[in-house]
């Protein structure tokens, strides 16, 4: 089960990273359907006596409130028997102008919202299978391996792709950012996301391999020889993995990906400097090297990403004024919300003529949770990954050993918290199943592995 839930994420990103508005609405249905079948048959086993859960509610239970709260009062949204005066104002105008019996609902799309919804209780369910499986230090290691390689060979796909001058996604021609590399996805920044959660993932084994191989040598020069035959050695393909990954980030030409990633990656050295997995002078030695390596590839591929980063323009950007009208449509309900994956269905009456362009998504993932699930509801949500924060700093200070673990689970809610202030990346199916299997092996290694399981 283990790996079948391994294999779930990891193939996400091949059909389009799941992204259903635009092709394969079933990729992330089908993702939806497999994560169920694990969920049921690990619970039939625990009620069997057959497994015994390695964490149960007794430390989980902030987040499973706060997750089904948010889930509760989304299922909440699509239904019709709720008090009138909580339907979005439009039933009622739709009704009259049909003539029709309609039955109204709190979400302006109940059936997005169900989407959405389904979407949401996947990504819950790989957290807390990948939390079970992860309580053995092993099954952490693999976690990160898993996502290193398959960041490897996405990273290397896109790169051919790239190239080669193919402006192809598989089989189907590129009908957005055809000159970036996005590799499997649509969107240039979600793939800068994904790039990012396997960079820190490569780095996190690095820095432990690294440490490991050269902490007990006595004398510089032996430290050296150990370095250079541990990385071109057993550790070579780590190395290949973190070049292959970085020149595909900076070639996605994603402003927000590149320096979201680049700040996970200055947290994770610096928290892992404040563990015992890793020595302070190897962390800092590290993260010296990893800035020399970033400025050379920066140089040699990185024009067009430098030409944007020097283009920040709020002033030419239509982004602060479509934040500005999501939060006058946030006003309009601020406690109900407008429905679960309804921002497309919303915003079209919000929009005024100097919005020039067609926006799916706000940009903003605070902002649009914040209108489709109201207030309350998307304050539960962001409250799940100030949990992962705070779990995960407890754990890199408790842990004396294996701290690597909480330590990239720390990096990367920094890396989707940041870039989810501009972007909608965490909104991508293949990123987001991505990000709760690490957070739940980051998770699972926060608490002291002397603890017994819990009982439930």
């Amino acid at each position: 089960m283990f790996w079948m839930l391994i294999a779930v994420v990891l193939l996400a990103p091949l059909p389009f990273a799941a992204f259903s508005t635009y092709v394969y609405a079933w990729s992330w249905g089908l993702m939806a359907c497999v994560v169920g079948g694990l969920l049921a048959a690990w619970s039939v086993r625990v009620a069997l006596g057959w497994e015994r859960p390695a964490f149960g509610l007794r430390r989980t239970w902030p987040f499973v409130l706060l997750f089904m709260g948010a889930a509760i009062w989304a299922a909440v949204q699509s239904i019709s028997p709720t008090p009138g005066e909580w339907h979005h104002p439009l039933w009622r105008s739709a009704a009259e102008a049909l003539e029709l019996d309609l039955e109204p609902a709190v979400s302006l799309d109940p059936y997005e919202t169900l989407s959405a919804l389904t979407r949401l209780l996947a990504y819950g369910g790989i957290f807390w299978l990948s939390l079970q499986y992860s309580r053995r230090a092993v099954r952490a290691r693999q976690v990160l391996y898993a996502v290193t390689y398959a960041g490897l060979a996405y990273a290397v796909y896109g790169l051919i792709v790239q190239f080669t001058g193919s402006q192809m996604i598989f089989w189907l021609p590129k009908f957005a950012y055809e000159n970036d590399l996005t590799s499997t996805f649509v969107n240039r920044n979600s793939y800068a996301t994904y790039a990012g959660l396997g960079l820190l993932c490569t780095t996190g084994l690095i820095l432990v391999a690294i440490s490991q191989s050269v902490g007990t040598a006595l004398g510089r020069r032996e430290r050296l020889l150990r370095l250079v035959e541990n990385m071109t050695g057993r550790q070579w393909l780590l190395l290949v993995a973190w070049i292959a990954i970085m020149t595909a980030l900076i070639l996605s030409n994603s402003r927000a990906g590149f320096l979201s990633t680049v700040l996970g990656l200055m947290i994770l050295v610096l928290v892992l400097g404040l563990t015992r997995t890793v020595h302070a002078r190897f962390a800092v030695a590290f993260g010296v090297a990893c800035v020399v390596a970033v400025g050379v590839f920066f140089t040699i591929g990185g024009e067009q990403l430098g030409a944007r980063l020097a283009d920040i323009s709020l002033v030419a950007s239509e982004r602060p004024r479509v934040y500005q009208l999501t939060l006058g449509a946030i006003e309009s309900a601020p406690l109900l919300g407008t429905g679960y994956g309804t921002f497309e269905e919303v915003f079209r009456f919000y929009r005024t003529s100097d919005i020039g362009n067609f926006y799916l998504k706000a940009h903003n993932t605070y902002l649009e949770n914040a209108l489709e699930l109201g207030i309350p509801a998307a304050v539960a949500l962001f409250g799940i990954l100030a949990g992962f924060l705070m779990l995960t700093f407890a754990g890199l200070r408790r842990r004396q050993q294996e701290a690597v673990y909480p330590c990239v689970g720390f990096a990367a809610t920094v890396l989707v918290a940041v870039h989810s202030t501009v972007d909608f990346s965490l909104q991508i199916p293949a990123v987001a199943a991505t990000y709760c299997l690490i957070m739940g092996a980051a998770c699972a290694q926060s608490w002291s592995s002397q603890r017994p399981a819990d009982e439930w």
